[in-house]
């Protein structure tokens, strides 16, 4: 029952496998429709002092603000703060996921406050594998690159 109400998800990174926690909801939740309810009651009161039909719009455009919030919030917690990692666009475009994991971890080799960082956990590619893998013209390796 504890659980039902946590807002977030320990999990790990599915690129570097560092510990990360995601925000578990998507989309809006009963509360948020609550929320904004109440909000658009004050907003109601707070313009005509009166119950008025148009707190219905004032409602709708509450959930309109409070379900792309959540989608953002949700979004942000999805890509990995250590490597850069977004699953959500590797489903889509896994080349511009790589390259987006390859500039932020160029950016971490030459920021200097990564110097005594722990190192990241990055998939190993046997050297046969990254070979034939470089043949085929792939491209660099980004595990082979650090």
């Amino acid at each position: 029952m504890l659980s039902f109400f946590k807002t977030r998800h320990n999990c790990y990174c599915a690129f570097c496998k560092s510990p990360r926690r995601i925000y578990r909801r998507k989309n809006i939740s009963l509360m948020n429709i609550l929320g904004s309810a109440l909000a658009s009651v004050v907003i109601m009161f707070a313009l005509w002092q009166q119950y008025d039909p148009r707190v219905m719009v004032a409602f709708v455009v509450c959930l309109a603000i409070s379900e792309v919030f959540v989608k953002i919030r949700w979004r942000l917690s999805v890509v990995c703060r250590v490597c850069g990692f977004d699953p959500v666009l590797y489903l889509k475009a896994p080349e511009q996921a790589a390259s987006k994991v390859k500039e932020q971890l160029d950016v971490r080799r030459q920021d200097p406050k990564y110097l005594l960082a722990k190192p990241l956990n990055l998939p190993a590619i046997p050297a046969d594998k990254a070979k034939a893998l470089q043949d085929k013209g792939k491209g660099r390796l980004v595990s082979r690159s650090i």
